[in-house]
């Protein structure tokens, strides 16, 4: 059998049921369902093929991204396929269940394990709405399958939801997998590249947001202020209050508490549960905010009550000017962080 020259590897995600077995059947293309996301089993799945084109079935619990990455590392190794180019990453297809997703995002459930561990996985702590939230923010294609099943005024608004979170991506309404609409765009030419800043809170923060608000009420606000936030009011406002201006389904972002003044904290939301987690950026990095840039996605969001709760979370004049020194003695409720962990994100 000849091999051919050139293999481009698409990903397509989605919860079990939404329809990705389907719609890989639907593409044309070899499609290998992948059990976990590290470097050896993307690379056996590749080694197995011959044609031209090949889409990867990511299991539910595996980050897009960290696929991604595996099949850039794939590309590496030229013993991989000998004589033939470098391999390169196609499409990221996402395929939501638009009967399920509103009732999915909303739900703390914990996405499913793999059926083989994965090393990259670690503590597994991803719920399913911290699923749906990555499939969204890191295609390139998103497929709202299931229409049949949900009402016209759901999927509009999953179509808007899908813009909010990812406004470059190209999104089709499908039935059992297959579209109406005519082929996919091309790939990127630097997929893994654009992959890392599509997500909408980075273009909410950037100033490139395509989309601010719907018909319907779904929304961004982004909230900024140069202040560090007190740890215990925040913590109240987590507990009790995140509901009084309307329905966050995610949010997004850098944030500093004065209890670790030099610590950049990374906040990520989706449906119900909240995650901080230190950055790698250094306190006095160029890049680094002076206090919070934090974008809020939800329903029927009010701009101005959601920023004057979050203000009352901040440090008071009185309190800013006792320094770092006052800050670190305030009563911190949160975990404690582990800054030397080697897996701390840098955003």
């Amino acid at each position: 059998m000849t091999m051919s020259p050139f293999l481009t590897v698409n990903l397509v995600s989605g919860l079990a049921g939404a329809g990705k077995s389907s719609t890989a059947r639907a593409s044309g293309t070899t499609s290998i369902s992948l059990d976990g996301s590290d470097h050896s089993t993307v690379h056996d799945a590749i080694a197995r093929v011959t044609a031209a084109e090949l889409m990867l079935e990511i299991h539910p619990s595996a980050v897009p991204i960290e696929v991604a990455i595996s099949v850039v590392a794939a590309s590496d190794d030229r013993t991989l396929r000998p004589g033939s180019e470098a391999l390169r990453v196609g499409n990221f297809v996402s395929v939501l269940d638009a009967s399920t997703f509103w009732a999915d995002i909303r739900s703390d459930a914990l996405a499913p394990l793999p059926a083989v561990p994965c090393a990259t996985h670690g503590e597994h702590d991803r719920t399913v709405a911290d699923a749906l939230v990555e499939q969204i923010e890191w295609a390139s294609v998103v497929v709202i399958n299931k229409t049949d099943l949900s009402s016209a005024a759901d999927s509009a608004d999953l179509r808007d939801f899908v813009r909010l979170l990812n406004p470059s991506s190209h999104v089709v309404f499908a039935r059992h997998g297959r579209s109406s609409t005519g082929p996919w765009l091309p790939p990127r030419e630097n997929m893994l590249n654009w992959l890392q800043q599509s997500p909408g809170w980075i273009r909410q923060l950037n100033g490139e947001g395509l989309l601010t608000s719907s018909r319907t009420g779904l929304g961004c606000v982004v909230y900024r202020d140069p202040r560090p936030f007190h740890p215990g009011r925040l913590a109240d406002f987590l507990s009790a209050r995140t509901t009084e201006s309307g329905e966050i389904l995610r949010s997004r972002g850098l944030f500093r508490l004065a209890s670790r003044p030099h610590i950049v904290g990374s906040w990520n939301s989706a449906g119900p549960t909240i995650g901080f987690e230190p950055t790698s950026m250094g306190s006095h990095d160029p890049e680094s905010p002076w206090g919070q840039e934090i974008a809020f996605f939800g329903k029927d969001l009010d701009a101005a009550r959601l920023t004057a709760n979050l203000d009352a979370c901040l440090l008071t004049n009185r309190e800013f000017v006792g320094g770092p020194i006052e800050w670190k003695c305030l009563a911190d409720p949160f975990p404690d962080w582990d800054v030397d962990s080697d897996s701390t994100p840098t955003t």
